[in-house]
């Protein structure tokens, strides 16, 4: 979460909560060990990509693909990995689309503390933001080039509706968007949620320091409450850029549970961790990809 806020509705929301990120990893295996050993994860999951899948997803060229689901300490499942050999890479900091994954941590300084050794690069230490000293979090780099913000939570605070932790690493609560255009990228969230966000500048200090910046100077920026304790967070970053390929390794796209009946659009999904359930896939503002999951069960999230 970047700093600053000011007064949120607490009315319910149509979105939320976050059902799963999506990575593009070249290769499995690798990137699965590396959760397990150093992020404490487990699969849950390992299936082939089904064509419904795929194209819910918005991902309909990786059909066929190995991926796997993995789950945080609590046994929430938050986390899908898909094989993808052709992915090109991305420099999340510096291109618009899905620049990090938040993450809620039990431990943050003993976390990173085991990462040094890891194909996790700590980008900035452990630090209290400057919005309360009951948020302690760091940034890193994973194994397909994917920014993770680990988060500690330490109590409540307002206006925010933030989770409590179950686990030493728990689950994906906060996706971060980069965007040339915060406002329409907010505005086209807001109304699939029916709920008005926050608009504020603030200091992003990991992208400052990747893209040469003053680490002080400040950024457009919007966060969105969404149902079950989650959020989104909107980031317009000075010279940042569309990637150049379509598909790219890192965090390609994020599911989100949705409230109410499918639309046309929705499809029906039959196999893997989406069974039973509708996918819509839609593309945003910043050519980002995020799929709407209507009629999975979020009573225990």
């Amino acid at each position: 979460m970047s700093q600053g806020h000011t007064a949120q509705t607490t009315a319910q929301a149509a979105l939320g909560p976050v059902a799963c990120g999506v990575i593009l990893s070249r290769e499995l295996s690798p990137i699965i060990d590396a959760y397990e050993r150093f992020l404490a994860l487990t699969v849950s999951q390992r299936f082939t990509l089904d064509g419904l899948t795929a194209k819910g997803l918005g991902l309909a060229d990786l059909e066929g693909h190995t991926a796997a689901m993995l789950a945080g300490g609590s046994g929430r499942d938050w986390l899908l990995i898909v094989e993808a050999p052709e992915a090109s890479d991305r420099d999340a900091l510096g291109t618009h689309g899905w620049l990090a994954q938040e993450v809620l941590v039990e431990d943050v300084d003993r976390l990173a503390a085991g990462l040094e050794e890891s194909p996790f690069d700590v980008l900035r230490p452990p630090a209290d933001l400057d919005v309360s000293d009951r948020i302690r979090a760091c940034q890193v780099r994973g194994p397909a080039g994917e920014i993770l913000y680990l988060t500690q939570v330490t109590g409540e605070v307002p206006p925010f509706e933030l989770p409590s932790c179950q686990a030493f690493v728990d689950h994906l609560f906060i996706p971060v968007l980069s965007t040339p255009d915060r406002d329409s990228t907010l505005a086209e969230y807001e109304a699939l949620a029916s709920r008005e966000g926050l608009r504020f500048d603030t200091r992003i200090t990991v992208v400052n320091q990747a893209l040469g910046l003053p680490l002080e100077q400040r950024h457009p920026v919007g966060t969105l409450q969404l149902d079950n304790n989650a959020l989104i967070e909107v980031d317009q970053i000075a010279g940042t850029t569309a990637p150049g390929a379509d598909l790219c390794s890192g965090t390609a796209a994020i599911v989100f549970h949705a409230a109410g009946a499918p639309s046309e659009e929705a499809l029906a999904v039959q196999e893997g961790p989406f069974a039973g359930c509708y996918l819509r896939p839609r593309r945003g503002h910043a050519g980002e990809r995020a799929a709407l999951l209507y009629g999975a069960d979020t009573a225990a999230l």
